[in-house]
């Protein structure tokens, strides 16, 4: 685990401003010839560690680092590849994946600076800011600070269409939030509300089990 972290401390270091695709792939490359993994779904995991186990904090407030907002992006879209979405969600554009951020411009920006020309589920995706509380429409929504007052409306209503829901705030996983990313001990780390998840009808691999912290 130090020998990953160190590697994951000094890729982060050369490899900040370049594309983000670049650095999942520099990252894939070296776990196969350390590791000797040729399992394409144990390299995922093995990817997530050494995001996670970074000194990149996870963001607490507004004032969130750009280079924590790619890693979040990183692990979000090497996330889609161990869920499955609901069978009975509608599917209006099989073309277009929607990420949806609720009520932040600059995340927006960040988000469709990171995501441009970029896919999730083999669709396009496209970024959409979000000021109301329907989210119909969205495959996945981004909950921020400004949607406390809204949260419960919000994820009634991600729980009815299918809708995934992530964020980086404090006690939020508690909430019903699917995905939280959280701080541990200066580390960036992540949360899964299992019963939230299983409840919407959502499949997770065990191995995306395996390095989260569960709450219910």
């Amino acid at each position: 685990m130090r020998v990953l972290q160190q590697i994951a401390e000094n890729g982060m270091k050369r490899l900040r401003h370049q594309r983000i695709d670049g650095l999942i792939l520099i990252t894939i490359r070296r776990s196969r010839r350390i590791f000797n993994i040729s399992s394409g779904l144990n390299v995922l995991c093995l990817m997530l560690i050494s995001y996670c186990t970074s000194v990149l904090a996870a963001p607490q407030n507004n004032k969130t680092p750009s280079n924590s907002i790619s890693v979040q992006a990183a692990l979000i879209k090497n996330f889609t590849h161990l869920i499955e979405w609901p069978k009975n969600k509608p599917e209006k554009n099989n073309t277009t994946f929607h990420l949806c951020i609720h009520h932040s411009k600059k995340l927006e920006q960040q988000f469709k600076t990171i995501f441009t020309n970029k896919q999730i589920k083999g669709r396009q995706v496209d970024i959409l800011n979000i000021h109301s509380t329907d989210i119909n429409g969205c495959d996945l929504v981004y909950i921020t600070t400004a949607s406390k007052e809204s949260i419960s409306l919000m994820l009634k209503s991600a729980h009815q269409l299918g809708i995934l829901t992530i964020s980086a705030q404090e006690g939020y996983g508690q909430h019903g939030i699917h995905i939280n990313f959280y701080e541990s001990n200066q580390h960036m780390a992540f949360e899964l509300n299992k019963h939230a998840l299983d409840r919407a009808g959502f499949q997770v691999s065990t191995q995306l089990y395996r390095y989260a912290r569960i709450v219910q």
